[in-house]
């Protein structure tokens, strides 16, 4: 036979090969099968389960922020969106936006951003209100993907007054979103202010519902639900009637003005002027680009994000510095004829005419130039430094609010350092009188301030006294915190305590002489090569208002007595008003 022709064993090999090619195939046929049925079953389970379960986020309701005393800065409340369970027609659209006045535009693009993150429901409308809200209310029924929901809206009732103190929210990034276990996609979270440095108490915690919906989106049923947690309330140090008096009395001009308790370091006002509407990054509306660009830089914390060379008021600093180190008495004097000669150069007091000749006490109050130029050259550049840091000058202690700049404060270590030159007599004489390479937050100028009322007790500032959960738990409190103590002689403290006071009287600082009040002030021009100069005025209480120092910066503002002075008026005149009701409501209480 045909087979025995061509060898019997040779077509047994045939066959067991063709044997072994079954069974391998059905080996792996049932292999694959095992694997999908058993191995992942769950895994196809699960997945189908999520085709029609979907979660659904409820956003938590932001805390309060409230001032010291009692108003609300920042506050949540319920809003009416218009959503949908798929991006409706042009024709719809058309319809819908005849109703609530939102452009077509405007719905596309919420479309076209709920689409990016994935979202269940399209925002086509936010916070809804009066006779739109009534007449999409009445008309829903026509539109069967269309709902009304609720939503946590945030409010800032005081917006510019406040904005750099409570701060705006945004969108995090991909980085800070790592750092927030309690985000969600689409969540808006602090980008600046106390918003930011205390988001995860003032954050609450999200809900949910699980949701039943069709393969095209649509949502059948609401499985289960847990509900949000609101967020912690956070209460502030500052007045909101000293705030607004400041914020005011700036009238638009760009600066900043920080009061606080040298006692404690609370802080009573902290403005920073232009302001912006931090409602407008809630709604994210076109007018964030604008403010992201705009030449008067409103987003920028002037207060602790802006240095200026100090001017005269760093005259405070020269005078403690010679005192302490011998270099001038205080019947010292030198003659001002409104010019300074050094080596090759003309250094020029602010008085054209000159002052005549002036001691310790009258250069001071006067705020001679040339007087302190000559004071410069003989305390030097390495004590100039060495008691601006003392002092405070150096502190970066402010943390409740993110992004305060160090100062610079020169001196021939850091001359040589930082510019490989050495340090001359010039540079003395400049820093002497707040300038050259000197630059200063006005925070930084606050500390000093709070520690020449204190005599050499620093406290760290702060701004937020205590956060209370929904449960009225304290989550968080502040304390006093000395952030530095330094020493210098009672005698040298008492004579800048006087000299200060001579300013008010009879000096630069007439302005602050208000009857049956002590207050100590140094008035502050200071040079600015883009402009014009900019102005200054530091001040103190003593008595019944020693728990009280202001700092006033005003940008391009000329000389400080003119510009910064009747802002600091304003505020001492409105601070002594609160302590006046004060007090009368305690006669009040014990009557």
């Amino acid at each position: 036979m045909w087979y025995k022709d061509r060898g019997w064993d040779l077509f047994i090999k045939y066959i067991k090969f063709a044997r072994f090619i079954l069974i391998l195939s059905f080996t792996l046929i049932l292999s694959r099968v095992f694997q999908i049925q058993v191995f992942k079953g769950y895994r196809f389970s699960k997945k189908s389960q999520e085709n029609y379960l979907k979660k659904f986020i409820i956003a938590p309701k932001r805390g309060n922020m409230v001032s010291s005393d009692g108003e609300i800065l920042a506050t949540t409340y319920v809003s009416y969106n218009l959503v949908s369970q798929s991006p409706p027609t042009d024709s719809i659209l058309e319809e819908l936006s005849s109703i609530t006045g939102v452009p077509v535009k405007k719905m596309k693009q919420n479309i076209c951003e709920a689409q990016r993150k994935k979202e269940i429901l399209v925002t086509l409308a936010n916070d809804l209100k009066g006779r739109p809200l009534i007449a999409v209310a009445s008309r829903i029924d026509e539109y069967p993907d269309l709902r009304i929901i609720k939503a946590p809206k945030r409010f800032y009732p005081y917006e510019k007054i406040f904005s750099h103190v409570t701060g705006y929210l945004g969108e995090p990034t991909k980085s800070e979103i790592s750092e927030m276990p309690y985000s969600y996609t689409g969540s808006l979270h602090g980008q600046s202010g106390i918003e930011k440095t205390y988001d995860k108490y003032l954050f609450g915690k999200a809900g949910g519902e699980i949701v039943e919906v069709t393969a095209s989106g649509n949502i059948v049923e609401v499985k289960g639900s847990v509900p949000p947690s609101s967020g912690d309330e956070v209460r502030l140090t500052v007045d909101s009637r000293l705030q607004r008096a400041a914020f005011e009395a700036f009238n638009g001009r760009p600066g900043a003005a920080i009061a606080l308790n040298p006692k404690t370091g609370a802080i009573r006002l902290l403005v920073s002027s232009p302001g912006f509407k931090p409602s407008v990054f809630v709604d994210r509306s076109e007018e964030v680009a604008r403010l992201m660009t705009a030449p008067e830089i409103p987003l920028v914390n002037r207060a602790i994000q802006m240095k200026y060379p100090p001017g005269s008021a760093f005259k405070i600093i020269t005078s403690a510095a010679a005192l302490s180190e011998g270099c001038i008495k205080t019947d010292t004097q030198f003659e001002c004829d409104g010019i300074f000669e050094y080596a090759d150069r003309e250094f020029k007091c602010w008085k054209e005419e000159g002052h005549g000749i002036m001691d310790f006490m009258q250069g001071f109050a006067n705020s001679c130039n040339i007087y302190f130029y000559n004071v410069g050259l003989k305390t030097g550049g390495e004590n100039l430094s060495k008691y601006a840091k003392m002092m405070g000058l150096d502190l970066n202690v402010f943390e409740d609010i993110s992004g305060e700049l160090e100062s610079t404060i020169p001196g021939p270590a850091w001359k040589k350092k930082k510019l490989k030159r050495g340090w001359w007599n010039g540079d003395s004489i400049n820093m002497a009188i707040g300038q050259g390479f000197l630059w200063v937050t006005p925070m930084q100028m606050a500390l000093v301030v709070s520690g020449l009322a204190t005599r050499g007790v620093i406290y760290k500032p702060y701004i937020v006294e205590k956060v209370i959960s929904a449960e009225n738990d304290i989550e968080y409190a502040s304390k006093p915190e000395i952030a530095r103590e330094y020493k210098l002689s009672d005698r040298t403290f008492e004579l800048l305590k006087k000299a200060m006071r001579k300013t008010v009287l009879e000096g630069t600082g007439r302005i602050l002489d208000i009857k049956d009040y002590e207050i100590y002030g140094k008035t502050g021009t200071a040079q600015n090569p883009n402009g014009e100069d900019h102005g200054w005025f530091v001040s103190y209480g003593g008595g019944a208002l020693s728990d009280f120092c202001l700092v006033v910066v005003v940008e391009h503002g000329g000389m400080g007595s003119v510009s910064a002075g009747p802002i600091a008026r304003i505020v001492w005149d409105e601070y002594i008003k609160i302590k006046a009701d004060a007090g009368q409501e305690k006669v009040n209480e014990k009557n």
